[in-house]
């Protein structure tokens, strides 16, 4: 046990190292928040793995194959598939798949965007859910944000985002469908327990709906009937982040929204997201993007002149 937190043991099917735990907090948050985009050719897998993350695949010219808790899904050409990538999946047949755009997405910036609640849902609780119209995203756009989101304006990583979160908006709006439900409880051998991530979503859910108030452990324990420091293992286990690190991130993402859409003082906005100590408030916020809101809220501004407008 190490600060209160129960040490569990490293998966050996993890796609992410499990060295990165042993990295300073800002820089475990750091690779977590970070949103990644891919573009290549889809590499069967010899095993399962699992991340916290949400994760998207596009494949552009052929249909792929996966294994989620050893169920086969069929990822269809064209097709967007959306989940939640704490459940072990792994990638059996790549068809004749050249280039296949992969997603991952940040799960506190997936759960604060304006999607269908019930999609939001359906992925926090297991399920696979693809688009049911074929090529709603091209290979240029993937390519383009890829670029992107790797450069060193934080305006244009900012506009990429914003996409990304649109063309998930157009997704939850022009139909999709469970291309796989969970109807069993059973567990692949050393994988991630399904009442952990059970558990894991439904803090996720009460953080969400809460960020903005006083959260502490023992809250959030008590909503899922758990011990507090059970809870606060499983959390960091399925989300690579300590609850402290996510709920911080949910709190700077309400912040950064704020800032760009709403004329509110800064202070006010900072009491609104849940921070209650102007300092900390400040500290945080340039700890964890890298500039003060007032300077960030300059460049939403300037950004958002420049977003084209898109109808969803």
């Amino acid at each position: 046990m190490k600060n209160g937190i129960p040490q569990l043991p490293p998966e050996p099917h993890m796609c992410r190292s499990y060295e990165k735990t042993t990295r300073s907090p800002l820089a475990l948050y750091s690779e977590y928040q970070r949103m990644d985009v891919e573009l290549r050719a889809p590499l069967a897998m010899t095993y399962s793995h699992w991340h916290g993350q949400v994760e998207v695949n596009v494949p552009f010219d052929s249909d792929v194959e996966y294994l989620f808790n050893d169920e086969v899904v069929q990822i269809k050409q064209g097709h967007i598939t959306l989940f939640w990538a704490c459940t072990p999946h792994q990638l059996t047949s790549s068809g004749h798949c050249k280039q296949m755009a992969i997603f991952n997405l940040p799960m506190h910036l997936f759960l604060t965007w304006p999607l269908d609640r019930e999609l939001i849902n359906h992925v926090t609780h297991g399920m696979v859910i693809e688009s049911i119209a074929a090529q709603q995203l091209s290979i240029f756009e993937v390519q383009r944000w890829q670029h992107e989101l790797t450069s060193d304006n934080e305006q244009v990583r900012q506009l990429a985002i914003d996409e990304i979160a649109l063309m998930l908006k157009r997704f939850s709006l022009s139909g999709w469908q469970p291309a796989l439900i969970h109807k069993t409880s059973r567990t692949q051998k050393d994988s991630l327990s399904r009442h952990a991530q059970f558990y894991v979503s439904q803090m996720l859910e009460f953080i969400a709906s809460h960020c903005d108030k006083i959260l502490t452990v023992n809250a959030i324990a008590e909503h899922v009937k758990l011990n507090p420091n059970y809870a606060m293992g499983i959390f960091q286990r399925v989300m690579q982040l300590t609850m402290k690190q996510y709920i911080t991130s949910m709190r700077i993402n309400h912040v950064r929204a704020l800032l760009s859409d709403t004329d509110k003082t800064i202070l006010d906005i900072a009491m609104i997201a849940g921070f209650r100590s102007s300092s900390r408030f400040y500290s945080t916020f340039n700890k964890y993007v890298g500039m003060p809101p007032q300077q960030y809220r300059k460049l939403s501004q300037q950004r958002r002149q420049h977003l084209p407008h898109q109808e969803v």
